[in-house]
Order: C-alpha cells, then sequence, then structure tokens
C-alpha cells in the first residue's frame, strides 16, 4: 500500500498515542461490535487498557482481536491526529490492583493488548463536509 501524505509513520504513531491517555477499543462482545471509550496505559510498546466500568464478559476480553483507536483533533480547524492499533487481548492473570474508585470491577477487565498493526494519519477538514458547512451552516440543536 502506497504511503500517502497524510500517513504517519510506525514511531510517530507510538509518540502520539504516548501523548494522549483515553481512546476507544473495538471488540465483539456476544457476536455483536462494540466501541467502547477507555483509559488506557502505554509503557513502550505495551498498551494497557482498562474496561472495568463496562463490565465486560470475560470471553469478550481473553485471546480476542480487538482494535483501539486515539486521537487528538482540534474542535477549531477539525485537524488533529489519529492512531489506530490492532492486535489481541490478553488479561493479565498475575496483576494486582488496589483503587479506591472500584474500578476495575475485576482482573478481567484489564487487558493488554498485544500489537500485531499500528497505523495513523493526520487529519485535515474533509472538503466535503467543508463545502456542506459553508452551504448549509451547522444544524440547529435538538
Amino acid at each position: 500500500m502506497a504511503r500517502h501524505d497524510d500517513a504517519l509513520s510506525e514511531q510517530e504513531c507510538w509518540e502520539l498515542l504516548a501523548a494522549a491517555s483515553v481512546g476507544r477499543l473495538a471488540l465483539s462482545v456476544r457476536a455483536l461490535p462494540v466501541i467502547l471509550p477507555a483509559q488506557y496505559y502505554l509503557d513502550g510498546r505495551r498498551l494497557v487498557v482498562c474496561l472495568g466500568h463496562h463490565g465486560l464478559p470475560e470471553r469478550a476480553l481473553d485471546e480476542t482481536v480487538v482494535a483501539f483507536a486515539a486521537d487528538s483533533i482540534d474542535p477549531v480547524t477539525r485537524s488533529g491526529w489519529l492512531v489506530q492499533v490492532q492486535g489481541r487481548s490478553v488479561i493479565s492473570r498475575g496483576l494486582r490492583i488496589d483503587t479506591d474508585c472500584d474500578w476495575p470491577a475485576s482482573r478481567a477487565q484489564v487487558v493488554q493488548i498485544e500489537p500485531g498493526r499500528i497505523s495513523g494519519q493526520r487529519m485535515r477538514p474533509c472538503p466535503f463536509i467543508e463545502t456542506l458547512l459553508a452551504t448549509s451552516g451547522p444544524s440547529p440543536p435538538t
């Protein structure tokens, strides 16, 4: 696949991912696709995601293929970056977690993602959307 100007290198992807702390995890739960907001921790290329407040079944998280995305988009310029990691989630069995907030609900809700692929791109305003916004203006609140 040819790299276009907005594509990020693998190194840039890891650096940008390290600069954020909230993303979204995409996985299958009971044969349906789910995208969940989640806090994460990155140490080098070790990505650990906390899903404690979602109460997911363990089988949806252990040894499954997942995708994780994080981004930073400026609401004024509608530009920024997006990084996506595809890989396998693994429940860290030996992890001891003591918190005051009662999260995660169980050890099974903290997963490590073993990255198989990481990719990213710079985001710029879409000319098509820009044209629509210029001609119609923002939608009124409902």
